[in-house]
């Protein structure tokens, strides 16, 4: 017995040695699969709900691009300049309406726990307010807006090539506003319901109505008069006034209108609208921020267009290093410093720059669509008390995000003319973006992790630690490095790019912290 058993423990650890020999390569490629491989049955859940946001965020942002290969097909005195202008008009749009948009942040994230907590009248008395609150100041916003059109626009370009195709374009989306905060108000009601196709059908009915109505309008088709750069601006504005009327009709269907009691002026609550501009207003703080930000490093490309222009003008006589200093001043020395250059010649690098954003928002609205649908989960399992299951679900959808950003990134990394071919047919335009559309595409996959969790914070109701986290990466990072990297330091449109990857990085990494603290599950909204 005693042999046998000395006999038994030898073997026993001649062949466990090989196993503990290698324990440390297996634990290190089975920690190393559960961080990159999402896990199976969380994926189904998250893509079941969120893949019909992504294909209507994609179908949505396909209005604005859909615009930008309309107008690359006019004559070149439109094209170059028009996309320039939509690179500005879209950024504007979604710098107000976006900051009235955010509405959707809050109706989303209480309508979600609402559910959560088994509450279907107080889900219905969320989106009865959140509309009311759309609709009043929706209203003004957009009277606003179309009134302070042009002096908005000049803030950030004095390009008159710019100004006349981007102006009118510019108003009449505005006009829209409303119309895109409504949408986003009835929008948000279903996501928080778990209802996410019928934005899909709806973006989907918008999408079919712009790009018929813009082809009409922009070239004078059927005996309409060609209206160029503003047929495209008026024909997404009717598009976005359809789907408003299409998502009021979904609410208006009994299995919601009775189930949730939407539509009862009794549901008229102050203080339930004071939560939701409470949760709304960091985020739309935040969405403005973002844009603002984004708008002055378009202020530093029209000003790498004016060096050129200035060149141009003086025949090549004037060193760089010259138009560089000149540049120091970020809005100019005095009025008029490039002034009376702009308007002599066609705005590539802005029109580079418009392309480039037209590819990153397939990523970002890929990534903005997993996080919806992550901020829906996060709120809902909070609202049943499983903490631990909200967090497990919104890891898994920033793996599938990072996989989708990282294969794309990859792709333009390797084919840059094809994918800027598709919006543009300048080539001018393709060889001054090539490069910089390399350096984003290289950092592309850490889109994912900052646009998702930013969402699943949403959710969770930590909306002003994502508001300052904007804040300050834009106006001591972004701002200020893409200035110094592409002006006084000469690296042009590369270096506003490189400190878009700054900015990338750091969102990523800020989200990434605060997530991992846990400390937004104690939140309650």
């Amino acid at each position: 017995m005693h042999n046998g058993a000395v006999v038994k423990s030898k073997l026993e650890t001649t062949l466990a040695f090989p196993r503990q020999h290698k324990y440390p390569a297996v634990a290190m490629r089975n920690r190393l699969l559960t961080f990159l491989v999402p896990e199976a049955a969380r994926s189904r859940t998250i893509l079941k709900l969120a893949w019909p946001i992504m294909a209507a965020m994609l179908t949505q942002t396909f209005i604005n691009q859909f615009d930008t290969i309309l107008i690359g097909f006019l004559p070149k005195e439109y094209s170059i300049a028009g996309q320039a202008g939509l690179g500005y008009s879209v950024l504007l749009h979604w710098m107000i309406g976006g900051f009235v948009g955010a509405i959707a942040v809050g109706t989303q994230a209480m309508t979600a726990r609402r559910m959560g907590e088994g509450d279907r009248y107080g889900a219905g008395q969320v989106l009865f307010n959140s509309a009311l609150v759309a609709l009043v100041v929706g209203t003004i916003v957009t009277v606003l807006a179309v009134i302070f059109t042009r002096p908005l626009f000049r803030l950030f370009t004095q390009n008159e090539q710019v100004l006349a195709q981007g102006v009118p374009y510019c108003r009449a989306r505005f006009v829209g506003i409303l119309g895109m905060v409504g949408t986003l108000s009835f929008k948000s009601f279903f996501d928080g319901l778990g209802k996410t196709h019928y934005h899909l059908i709806t973006a989907i009915i918008m999408n079919i109505i712009n790009g018929l109505l813009a082809w009409v309008l922009v070239f004078g088709v059927g005996g309409f008069p060609a209206m160029n750069v503003l047929g495209a601006g008026v024909a997404a504005t009717v598009a976005s006034y359809v789907g408003m009327l299409i998502m009021v009709g979904w609410a208006l269907r009994a299995k919601y209108r009775v189930t949730h009691h939407i539509f009862h002026i009794g549901n008229t609550d102050f203080r339930v609208m004071g939560r939701i501009l409470r949760l709304s207003i960091p985020s739309g703080v935040a969405t403005a921020v973002l844009m603002i930000g984004i708008l002055v490093a378009y202020h530093w490309v029209g000003l790498l267009d004016a060096q050129s222009s200035s060149e141009i003008a003086k025949n090549g006589l004037a060193s760089a290093r010259v138009e560089w200093m000149r540049a120091l001043s970020p809005f100019g020395a005095d009025g008029t410093t490039f002034s009376s250059v702009l308007g002599t010649q066609a705005p590539i690098h802005a029109a580079a720059t418009k392309v480039i954003f037209d590819i990153l928002f397939l990523s970002i609205m890929a990534c903005m669509g997993l996080g919806i649908a992550t901020a829906t989960l996060v709120s809902q399992n909070l609202g049943k008390g499983h903490p631990e299951e909200s967090e497990k679900f919104a890891w898994t959808s920033v793996r599938i995000a990072a996989w989708f950003t990282g294969l794309l990134g990859l792709l333009v990394v390797i084919f840059p003319d094809q994918a800027m071919g598709v919006f543009t047919h300048d080539q001018e335009v393709v060889e001054i973006g090539r490069s910089s559309l390399r350096i984003v595409g290289a950092a592309n996959f850490a889109i994912g992790f900052g646009l998702v969790l930013a969402q699943a914070l949403f959710g969770a109701g930590a909306t002003r630690f994502v508001m300052w986290v904007e804040i300050i990466l834009h106006f001591l990072c972004l701002v200020p490095l893409s200035w110094l990297l592409a002006l006084p330091l000469g690296l042009g449109l590369n270096g506003i790019f490189l400190a878009a990857v700054v900015y990338i990085v750091g969102l990523g990494a800020l989200m990434t912290w605060k997530f991992r603290s846990g400390t937004w599950k104690k939140i309650q909204i």
